[in-house]
């Protein structure tokens, strides 16, 4: 696949992510913990703090679609080590008492990781 494309499709993605998690964090905690007032404030104080940093992986993503191949796989490299630990907190999450999250509501993370793979395994200029 090529390498712009995707990290287009991704960078887009983390982006909007950085927008909707700012747009949506107060409303979203209720659906997604079973937490008491003030544990739900921490949690949404946790999703403001949390945006920039889909903000920033967004843009660079973007901001690096015209880099050649090899360099582009470096970053989709970077992307792939990073998503390794972040489904171990998915896995817990879901299997928290304190959340209301499963698996499913992570898909997105999983096309996202699978098409970072397949694009590193198999670029195109």
């Amino acid at each position: 696949m090529k390498t712009k494309l995707t990290l287009t499709i991704i960078g887009a993605f983390q982006v909007l992510q950085s927008i909707l998690y700012s747009l949506l964090a107060d409303s979203s905690i209720d659906m997604m913990f079973n937490v008491g007032e003030e544990a739900g404030q921490l949690a949404v104080m946790f999703q403001y703090a949390i945006t920039p940093a889909f903000l920033m992986i967004g843009l660079m993503f973007l901001f690096s679609r015209n880099l050649p191949v090899e360099d582009a796989k470096k970053l989709l490299l970077a992307f792939i080590i990073a998503y390794l630990p972040l489904f171990g907190s998915f896995y817990y999450m879901a299997s928290s008492p304190l959340t209301q999250m499963g698996l499913p509501d992570f898909a997105i993370d999983f096309v996202m990781f699978g098409l970072a793979i397949f694009t590193y395994l198999k670029p195109k200029g």
